[in-house]
């Protein structure tokens, strides 16, 4: 048995986003790293009414076959020096999304290594900050203006 079953996830994922609806109405966005990023994008397609889910350097696999079930956009970040993912293996998973006519952004950062998004490495800092000015576009708060 897999240490991590996409139930759990789910299940886990749907008791707090139970407990943030307690708190607020606010939309409720999922961002993850690597596979937290594959299960952020596979938690807008299991009915728990994510308002979108950004992944950074995601594994498409980990999505699994849920393009149809998909009820919010996807914002993909990724590494175009990827060793953990292929092009190949996005263009597939493109593709199914786009068959299925879900929403989605993709950005690839040519050269960039996985794990590209750290701020120990100052090589990648232009990407960093366009990487975390699209994440702020793509839930809706403004650069320059505090989160409300």
């Amino acid at each position: 048995m897999p240490l991590l079953e996409p139930a759990h996830v789910e299940a886990d994922a749907a008791a707090a986003l139970s407990k943030l609806r307690e708190w607020s109405g606010d939309p409720v966005f999922g961002v993850g790293f690597c596979l937290g990023g594959s299960y952020s994008w596979r938690l807008a397609a299991a009915g728990l009414g994510l308002a979108g889910a950004a992944g950074f350097y995601g594994v498409p696999r980990f999505f699994g076959d849920r393009a149809e079930q998909l009820t919010a956009p996807l914002l993909m970040l990724l590494a175009g020096e990827d060793v953990v993912t292929t092009r190949e293996e996005f263009a597939e998973f493109t593709s199914g999304l786009d068959r299925a006519g879900k929403e989605y952004e993709m950005k690839v950062y040519e050269g960039a290594p996985h794990s590209f998004f750290d701020d120990s490495d100052e090589d990648w800092s232009d990407v960093c900050t366009d990487a975390w000015h699209r994440l702020l576009a793509f839930t809706g708060v403004r650069v320059g203006e505090p989160a409300a």
